[in-house]
């Protein structure tokens, strides 16, 4: 059984990047173990074992620059360089060695200006549950009144729940508009 990543995802050398991707995801639907939840024990650990060479081969195939490398490496040596060890590897998480923040996995919050204020976050929630307990209670001791209340609260929750995030997005543009 070959370890070589184009062996194990079933494309060619020359396969594109959505090529790849495609084989990767086909291979992860059909070997993950949540599929095989069920399975017999030595099943599951087959379609682990199998699920494991896949993510292998991905983590290779599906970074361009790790890609490149392998491709040289290959074409210095040949495929048959990289050999199946037979042994099972403990799952190692990837790192790529980039400690460096990538800006588009930040949030606002470090952007001043931009943050939405803890009454706008915890309101809402207030609103519904007071709106929700005061019609539950108005409706339980017969007061009309207490259930129109509960019913303005939870109205108002709801509102107040597509006003945070259109305030958090506001604060962001006129933040980005005026640094």
């Amino acid at each position: 059984m070959s370890d070589d990543p184009y062996v194990v995802l079933g494309v060619p050398v020359d396969a594109s990047d959505e090529q790849v991707r495609r084989a990767y995801l086909a291979l992860a639907r059909t070997h993950h173990p949540d599929q095989h939840a069920s399975a017999p024990a030595d099943e599951r650990a087959r379609h682990e074992r199998e699920m494991r060479r896949i993510n292998s081969a991905w983590q290779v195939l599906g970074d361009p620059d790790r890609r490149r490398a392998h491709d040289a490496i290959r074409a210095e040596s040949g495929p048959s360089v990289i050999r199946s060890s037979g042994e099972r590897q403990p799952f190692v998480p990837f790192d790529d060695g980039d400690d460096e923040v990538h800006p588009e996995l930040l949030d606002d919050a470090g952007v001043e200006g931009t943050g939405v204020g803890s009454g706008l976050q915890v309101g809402p929630v207030v609103f519904v549950l007071g709106g929700v307990f005061g019609i539950v209670v108005g409706v339980l001791v017969q007061l009309p009144f207490l259930v129109g209340v509960g019913a303005v609260g939870l109205i108002g929750g709801s509102l107040a729940f597509l006003a945070a995030p259109a305030v958090a997005i506001a604060r962001s543009r006129s933040a980005e508009r005026n640094p």
